[in-house]
């Protein structure tokens, strides 16, 4: 059974519990605002933590990459790593999927 949520803002909260379901998140990523900051959002609001609670993603991934991959230019871009504990698939048409791997 699997836990995926759709969610129409650019993150999803969980309220104390974290489960080993994924938590899925959609994005327009042709609004204002970096790709990357939304991803580090979405991983906070999925483990529970705060944002500053996280390691820099830019020690992961190259972020300025990374939003340029996912300006909404591009149709069929799908970008996948691990991130705080969490494993991270991002696609171009605005899906995160954020899958907990350690929890915190």
């Amino acid at each position: 059974m699997s836990n995926d949520r759709d969610e129409d803002s650019d993150t999803t909260e969980r309220n104390g519990s974290v489960d080993a379901g994924p938590t899925t998140v959609r994005h327009d990523w042709t609004q204002a605002g970096r790709p990357s900051v939304t991803l580090v959002e979405a991983v906070a609001a999925a483990t529970g933590r705060r944002t500053t609670d996280l390691p820099p993603l830019h020690g992961t991934v190259d972020t300025d990459a990374l939003d340029t991959l996912l300006d909404g230019r591009s149709s069929s871009v799908t970008v996948s790593f691990r991130y705080a504990g969490t494993g991270v698939t991002v696609t171009s048409n605005g899906s995160v999927e954020i899958r907990i791997d350690d929890p915190p």
